[in-house]
């Protein structure tokens, strides 16, 4: 079996950043798992120096372990807490009072100032050109990299280090929608993400996918591109522990509430949502029920922000908040009178599983990822339907409920226990399989990691 390394260059990218985004939780996720390895013990292999690397212009550059704990610890308390912080519970309180029609809501600013994410970009490329200028301590032989974010695999000659014999990749494939879907991207992410699929296919033993729907786009895209196919497994990501066991310790609006969760994009489809409410204010008045929007302005959503900004209807009935953490979130979802997902396109459906764990009903959009995330366990319509929707949101007001807990939620232990037996285990035949077992779902590599 061979030594393992990791990739965090997106930690080290999103160190700033108060809240996580989902390919974040992997990133942590994965960092604390392959942490807890060292600190056991698992491969006296390495030296201490070279557990986690980062990803320069020349190739891979060693993060010291000091280094590493402090940003995984830095990151941990950051992001990974259930409790409420001082600040977020004081958003939490505004934004019920504002659902009430207690207190007026003005969304807050988003929470990383453009000059420090710019003075974030200066030191990432200052530290690279360093990396790549020096000597650097050489990644051993028979060492196997594992990469979860999709961040610089468009830097496609720095992973040329993994052709060298003995060393094998396994990356982690969160969508191939940049190239399926490319209407719903910046112009330029199409090219860039083809450079990625390229280097994973290029430099996979191994690949990890968030779902079925993402498994065969990533077979079908080698297939058309006749790339060398690696061995395919679907392994789903845990639910956060904030909302496996979330507390109600704050009391609840009175109004009803929705819950839209995600960056504010188009493939989001949050112009339904805004339509719908813009005819629900015309029909009901200030008896409407409230929509929070949870999530960060993203990109190609003028239309999306001049029906926020100027839309006469939607003040009072609309709250934006750009950013909660999961612990408040988890709090959110928890008084909700039920998640709203209406994505034309997804790779998995983090939020669809998140409020199933909380017993909070979902309605979303009929797409494969969120068939595939909820099961039988959410009302599911076509995105384009308004009149559905608002015929399923209006049921919701009408009758409040919540769900039976579901028969299994999928942990992130169990996550790590089924990648476990995958880099343990060899079997005779490499092969392709997206089949996706009841919450342990994956397909036996060959020689992956021996």
């Amino acid at each position: 079996m061979n030594a393992i390394v990791m990739d965090i260059s997106r930690l080290i990218e999103r160190e700033h950043y108060s809240t996580p985004t989902g390919i974040d939780r992997y990133a942590l996720h994965y960092a604390n798992w392959l942490n807890e390895r060292r600190k056991r013990g698992a491969d006296t292999r390495l030296p201490q120096s070279l557990w986690f690397i980062e990803t320069g212009y020349r190739g891979a550059i060693p993060v010291g372990t000091n280094r590493a704990d402090r940003l995984i610890s830095t990151v941990n308390r950051r992001w990974a807490t259930t409790e409420l912080s001082p600040s977020q519970a004081a958003l939490l309180e505004h934004i019920f009072a504002a659902i009430d029609g207690k207190s007026a809501w003005h969304a807050a600013k988003e929470e990383t100032p453009a000059s420090r994410a710019s003075l974030e970009r200066l030191r990432r490329n200052a530290r690279l050109i360093a990396g790549s200028l020096f000597d650097r301590p050489a990644v051993p032989g028979n060492t196997s990299l594992i990469h979860v974010s999709h961040s610089r695999l468009d830097w496609t000659s720095a992973f040329s280090w993994l052709q060298e014999p003995g060393r094998k990749g396994i990356f982690y494939v969160h969508d191939l929608i940049p190239l399926s879907h490319p209407e719903y991207v910046r112009p330029h992410e199409p090219r860039r993400h083809r450079h990625r699929m390229e280097t994973v296919l290029n430099h996979a033993a191994l690949v990890l996918c968030n779902s079925q729907l993402t498994a065969r786009d990533l077979y079908t895209f080698a297939q058309e591109e006749n790339l060398r196919l690696p061995s395919i497994a679907v392994l789903p990501p845990g639910v956060e522990e904030s909302f496996v066991n979330a507390p109600q310790d704050l009391p609840r609006p009175l109004t009803p509430y929705f819950v839209v969760v995600g960056t504010i994009e188009p493939r989001k489809n949050h112009m339904l949502l805004l339509h719908l409410w813009q005819y629900l204010a015309e029909r009901d008045g200030s008896r409407a029920p409230r929509l929070v929007i949870v999530g960060k302005r993203g990109w190609e959503n003028s239309q999306i922000l001049a029906m926020l900004e100027r839309c006469r209807a939607l003040p009072g009935l609309v709250i934006e908040v750009p950013g909660l953490g999961d612990a408040a979130l988890a709090r959110l979802l928890g008084g909700a009178a039920a998640l709203l997902s209406p994505s034309f396109v997804e790779g998995y459906g983090m939020p669809v599983t998140e409020a199933l764990a909380l017993h909070i009903p979902v309605i979303a959009s009929n797409i494969p990822s969120h068939r595939e995330a909820a099961g039988n366990g959410a009302i599911l319509l076509d995105p384009l339907d308004g009149r559905s929707w608002r015929a399923a949101i209006d049921a919701v007001v009408a009758s409040p409920r919540r769900l039976s807990p579901p028969s299994a939620i999928h942990r992130w232990e169990t996550h790590f226990s089924d990648l476990e037996a995958l880099i343990e285990n060899d079997v005779a035949t490499r092969r392709y399989a997206a089949q996706r077992m009841p919450q342990r779902a994956f397909a036996m590599p060959n020689n992956v990691m021996s």
